[in-house]
């Protein structure tokens, strides 16, 4: 790849939930970032997992897995679309679906992002801008950085945590 940055992508890129836990909670993202992965036993995250693989049956959707790291949904002729069973984090759902766009402008495709809620009947288009890559870009050095921390960074507890699968490792 040409420029430094992307010579950087290639040392920074990651998974997009990591993205996603970034803007969630910091401590979340350092647990996972450790192989400690307490979601297979939580009800929400199986209920995400229902959503999107039986929300919009009629369209007729492709599945793409890059570099065995980050797996997008294809729709329609040149739409990434994401899945969410709420508006509650959009802002971290915004961030994971402009890194998938950033990923595969990388990769040579120019794409367009829809953030999808079905159970809400909602819908947000998402465009990569100059503006978004920069910020892509800040985000996969701050998970490099909380990755290669030694110690999980100091949590915040807030209305999130009732919920989420860390809670015990946080809180307990």
């Amino acid at each position: 790849m040409g420029s430094g940055s992307d010579l950087d992508f290639e040392r920074l890129k990651t998974q997009g939930v990591k993205v996603y836990y970034l803007h969630v909670c910091k401590r979340k993202l350092w647990w996972f970032s450790h192989g400690i992965e307490m979601e297979q036993a939580s009800d929400l995250v199986a209920l995400g997992r229902l959503l999107h693989r039986h929300s919009y049956p009629r369209e007729h959707r492709r599945e793409l897995m890059l570099d065995n790291l980050v797996r997008v949904d294809l729709i329609a002729p040149g739409i990434v679309r994401e899945v969410k069973h709420s508006r509650k984090l959009i802002v971290a759902a915004r961030a994971q679906l402009l890194y998938y766009l950033y990923y595969l402008k990388l990769r040579g495709l120019e794409l367009q992002g829809s953030l999808n809620f079905p159970r809400e009947r909602r819908r947000e288009e998402v465009r990569l801008t100059p503006q978004a890559e920069r910020a892509v870009r800040r985000w996969l050095y701050e998970v490099h950085e909380i990755e290669q921390a030694g110690t999980p960074p100091r949590g915040e507890y807030s209305g999130i945590c009732r919920n989420c699968a860390y809670s015990e490792l946080c809180w307990g």
